[in-house]
């Protein structure tokens, strides 16, 4: 434990580093975020938190770790991803070929490390699902899915990386309560601490006075860092969790994206088509600021994640907590496409009030 705490404020000092490094030459890069008709902040604002983060935890990691592991390979395809997320928030790149780079990073990190899921627990009751030749496949989907839905939540200031460090937070808890974990409680504190510098310029907290972003090249390597660990956590033998535990860790990112691709199919758009019907742009248009919305999304996602938690300590049967979690998506889809507009009209009646 004390290892993996020194090599994340290693992380964290790099990050804070490469961000004063970074942050200067991010115009000359073209990694600058302008608004537009989705994007209503004021002026340019650099999308180098992400890169900076990723590099923090990078040099720390090689200085410290090994790099011939499978968490070796784990960073040099995340590098990859983040080189291409950093190509897309300076030329936008199209939807179809950031897919499929991560299908392919996906399939490298699955096939070249031996890593995937294979189980996915006793969900229904009924014993435990084997995956067999199906697990690889099944896991370059999660990948995917992560990757995709941390990028999609990184919506408004601070709300990507809150969320990133309860998932963090909640995977570093499970790795150091169990032993022969601690290139996984390394990686997870790693990128906690890489963080850190990001969430105060992005919140501008002292003694950063101008924000930055994260950008595309930050959320999916923190989706993809995220989905790695929980891949580690649930394999055969000693795990640190159980399967449906990793559910409950990234209950909102999951849900918000999985709700809203149901909601763009229904409307027959292309799932993977931007809007602003995210969880944190409904929360803006019932009347909340940005800072309220994120306190309160980071709040819900602590319960769900203390919900998953406790259900793991506590041994609670696996097609419980899934059946909990499938009825709390059910709520969560509905709640999307109606309590928001009563809470709009319960603000209205108090202001004319």
């Amino acid at each position: 434990m004390e290892a993996a705490s020194s090599i994340g404020l290693m992380a964290g000092f790099f990050a804070f580093i490469s961000l004063c490094i970074l942050r200067p030459i991010a115009g000359w890069l073209r990694l600058l975020d302008t608004p537009d008709h989705r994007k209503h902040h004021k002026g340019a604002v650099p999308l180098v938190g992400g890169l900076s983060a990723f590099l923090g935890l990078s040099l720390a990691w090689m200085v410290w770790m090994p790099m011939g592991s499978a968490h070796g390979l784990f960073l040099a395809c995340a590098a990859l991803l983040v080189i291409m997320g950093a190509i897309d928030d300076a030329h936008d790149l199209s939807a179809k070929f950031r897919l499929g780079v991560q299908v392919l990073l996906g399939a490298v990190l699955t096939f070249g490390s031996g890593i995937s899921l294979s189980s996915f627990g006793n969900v229904l009751g009924l014993g435990s699902i084997e995956l067999g030749v199906l697990g690889p496949f099944v896991t370059i989907a999660a990948v995917i899915a992560a990757t995709n839905a941390f990028n999609m939540v990184d919506g408004i200031d601070g709300l990507a990386g809150s969320l990133s460090q309860v998932a963090l937070v909640s995977l570093s808890v499970l790795f150091a309560a169990r032993s022969g974990f601690g290139a996984e409680l390394t990686l997870a504190l790693g990128i906690t601490f890489a963080l850190v510098p990001y969430m105060m310029a992005n919140l501008r907290i002292p003694p950063f006075r101008r924000r930055i972003f994260m950008g595309d090249a930050g959320s999916m390597f923190i989706g993809f860092a995220v989905v790695w660990l929980l891949v580690n956590a649930t394999q055969p033998g000693d795990m640190a969790m159980r399967p449906v535990t990793a559910l409950w860790i990234i209950a909102i990112p999951l849900m918000d994206m999985v709700a809203i691709m149901v909601r763009r199919a229904r409307k027959g758009q292309s799932v993977m088509k931007p809007d602003r019907d995210h969880l944190h742009h409904i929360f803006m248009r019932a009347g909340f600021s940005d800072r309220e919305a994120l306190l309160m999304i980071t709040a819900v996602a602590l319960l769900f994640a203390g919900v998953g938690l406790l259900g793991e300590w506590f041994g609670v049967p696996e097609w419980v907590m899934f059946a909990g979690f499938v009825g709390l998506f059910a709520m969560y889809d509905w709640s999307l496409n109606h309590v928001w507009r009563l809470v709009v009209v319960v603000r209205k009646r108090v202001g004319h009030h």
